[in-house]
């Protein structure tokens, strides 16, 4: 069955938001500009009034969009589930990201180890992300891979969404692990999860930024492994 993504664009003004937090903003010289697809429309906006303001702005695009199946960043300066590749080659000072959520700065930190300015252009609430959080990021991830190696039962998660069905990540990770279950599922849950008490560590090959949630069990990336 085909697929159709549908774009939803946000109306909030995004320049409102960063003329509030400039300050912050004009402590780097040179600035990578990102957001996600519902403030796209923006972004050149939001590009010219930092310029403006004596900034240098420089726009990425990702590395993934030509082999990209499924859900994929289309346009310049947009950053798409666990894709941060165009903020690898950007030779700047910090990021700033226009969005919700904390996964996609910190996707972007740690891909580079730049300061990233999150604004959340609808509160208004500016975060600045380090490499100290990154080193925080690191030590939850080093955690949960402790979590594996004390587990009995393993579950791999399989999803079937579009952009998410792994099939090849799932087998590797079948290989480095005996005692594992995989599990094919369209929607993933922790009420889901709960009718397996048995499983000690569920490994996840669908949207990275899961591990983000709140799960029954421990929950941990199978990139993280592979």
């Amino acid at each position: 069955m085909q697929t159709m993504f549908i774009e939803a664009r946000s109306d909030q003004d995004i320049v409102k938001s960063i003329r509030k937090n400039l300050k912050q903003i004009q402590k780097y010289q040179i600035i990578g500009l990102f957001t996600t697809v519902q403030h796209i429309g923006q972004l050149n906006k939001a590009k010219k009034y930092l310029e403006s303001q004596g900034l240098k702005v420089l726009i990425g695009k990702s590395k993934k969009t030509k082999d990209c199946q499924g859900p994929c960043t289309t346009y310049a300066g947009q950053i798409l589930g666990c894709d941060a590749t165009a903020s690898k080659s950007m030779k700047v000072d910090a990021f700033l990201y226009i969005g919700t959520g904390e996964f996609h700065p910190i996707e972007i930190t740690i891909e580079t180890s730049k300061p990233v300015i999150k604004i959340n252009p609808f509160s208004m609430h500016m975060k600045v992300f380090t490499e100290q959080d990154n080193r925080k990021y690191l030590a939850k991830q080093a955690a949960r891979v402790d979590k594996l190696k004390q587990a009995n039962k393993v579950g791999i998660i399989l999803s079937t969404k579009p952009g998410q069905y792994k099939p090849n990540l799932a087998k590797k990770v079948q290989k480095r692990f005996s005692n594992t279950y995989t599990f094919i599922s369209d929607i993933i849950t922790a009420e889901n999860m709960l009718n397996f008490q048995d499983i000690d560590v569920w490994i996840n090959t669908a949207c990275p930024r899961l591990v983000e949630d709140s799960w029954p069990r421990t929950l941990i990336n199978a990139e993280e492994l592979i």
